[in-house]
């Protein structure tokens, strides 16, 4: 990629904090909340999420794609991918995983595979080493990203671009 990325971890995670910093004071100037601010982790994942579908449309348009995207789109059931970008299903985390999420998504990149899409995980960060390799080995390492490593964003833009373009 020639071009110098517009963004990466560190503005990443600035935007997120202050996007949510916003979105709290926001929600409490509500009427209903009476000044208080909410205290749902929901929003830190919307808000993450919202975080990174517009750099990542930015880092795409600004190497002259406008890129098709749409959030929250049925796997099956009632699993949910949070960003189709072209064939590109994302899955992504503000927290990092829980538990036996990697057997989850295990199961997901089957069902994505099959609909033809590629599947990529990313994440603030990921502390528990077990986890972040259980991750790695269910979506396969090139698929997985952690924004708590530097290069990771340009690793991730990278791949996007390249299945979205049909090359996986």
């Amino acid at each position: 990629m020639a071009k110098i990325m517009r963004y990466d971890e560190h503005e990443i995670e600035r935007l997120y904090q202050e996007n949510l910093s916003a979105a709290r004071q926001l929600l409490a100037s509500l009427p209903v909340a009476e000044g208080r601010e909410p205290t749902t982790k929901g929003l830190n994942g919307w808000v993450y999420e919202q975080t990174i579908c517009h750099c990542l449309s930015q880092e795409l348009k600004a190497l002259g794609i406008l890129p098709s995207i749409a959030e929250q789109v049925s796997l099956y059931g009632r699993v949910k991918i949070d960003l189709l970008v072209g064939r590109v299903a994302i899955e992504i985390k503000a927290l990092g995983s829980f538990g036996d999420d990697a057997k989850k998504y295990s199961r997901y990149r089957t069902k994505v595979e099959q609909k033809g899409w590629v599947y990529c995980y990313l994440t603030r960060g990921e502390t528990y080493r077990p986890y972040r390799l259980a991750t790695e080995e269910a979506l396969g390492k090139e698929r997985a990203f952690f924004l708590d490593i530097q290069g990771d964003w340009e690793r991730f833009v990278k791949e996007v671009l390249k299945s979205y373009e049909g090359k996986p």
